[in-house]
Formats: C-alpha cells, sequence, structure tokens
C-alpha cells in the first residue's frame, strides 16, 4: 500500500511507483500528508522571507513547537497531522510507502523516532530520496536508512 499527499508531484510519484510493481498496489492520497502550509511565504526565496518575514523566519529556524510561517501552518498543527499519517500507514503492520514532501516527512521522522519537532532540521530529505523505518508494534519504529539516492546513480535531473 501507498500512502501519499494528495498534491499532485507526490500523488504522480506514487501513482508511477504503484504501476511498476508486480502487483495491484493501493494508493490511498490524503491531506494529512501535505506539505506545510507556508501562507505569505509561498512562492519566496528563503533570503526573501528572512528580509519581508524576519522575526517569523528566526523563529521558525529554531524549529520545535513554536512558530509559523507568516499566515501559515503552525508546527503543532503540521506535526499532528504528519502524526496521524504516520500512524495510519503503521497500522497495516505490512510494507507501506509514503509518497509526501520534505518537511512533511522531517517531522513524521521526528514523530516515528520520538523525537522532539526541533530535531526536524537535522534530517536532510532530497527530492526523490527513500528512508525507511523498521515498525513493529513490539519496539519504537528503528530508522533502517535516510535520504538514500543511489537509485539516481547515473540520472540526469
Amino acid at each position: 500500500m501507498i500512502f501519499t499527499s494528495d498534491l499532485s508531484r507526490a500523488s504522480e510519484t506514487a501513482n508511477i511507483i504503484a504501476a511498476r510493481q508486480p502487483g495491484k498496489v493501493p494508493v490511498v492520497a490524503t491531506p494529512e500528508l501535505r506539505e506545510c502550509n507556508y501562507g505569505l511565504w509561498e512562492g519566496l526565496t528563503r533570503p526573501e522571507v528572512a528580509v519581508r518575514f524576519a522575526e517569523d523566519w528566526r523563529i521558525w529556524n529554531k524549529g520545535g513547537r513554536t512558530g509559523s510561517p507568516t499566515g501559515g501552518e503552525d508546527s503543532l498543527s503540521l506535526a499532528g497531522r504528519g502524526g496521524r499519517a504516520f500512524d495510519a500507514a503503521a497500522r497495516e503492520e505490512k510494507t507501506v510507502l509514503i509518497s509526501a514532501h520534505r518537511v512533511t516527512l522531517r517531522v513524521i521522522l521526528c514523530y516515528a523516532l520520538g523525537l522532539e519537532q526541533a530535531f526536524r532540521d537535522r534530517f536532510v530529505v532530497m527530492n526523490c530520496s527513500l528512508s525507511a523505518l523498521e515498525c513493529r508494534p513490539e519496539f519504537r519504529p528503528r530508522l533502517i536508512f535516510l535520504n538514500d539516492t543511489c537509485h539516481l546513480n547515473g540520472v540526469e535531473i
């Protein structure tokens, strides 16, 4: 089973992956896996945000459980929906894939590993990378690998 953001970039990726599997793989699209709503920051570069919204930018970069992009989604809301999406995937008790967006995936990693959300920016999650967690009901999730891009060797982007 593949859980994906309902936004086109992630859902297209999920559908391509599902179509290449030997058997039928269900794809479940959910808004819980959407990227953070960046509000008034949408479409701006980081340096532009740092100048136009200096205080909010400073607080956001501290990470943790506070702060939000100006007019956008707060960290607690993002962490809550990322955690709910992870819990839904983990309840499947079989191999699942989550196709989502960079900040959402970093929030999920913190949630799954029991880390404070302040650590989210310490995880590097590149576009098209793979990360894996082993989830067993009797144990806390374990990080197996993070940000693997070896499948992209030789691919021109």
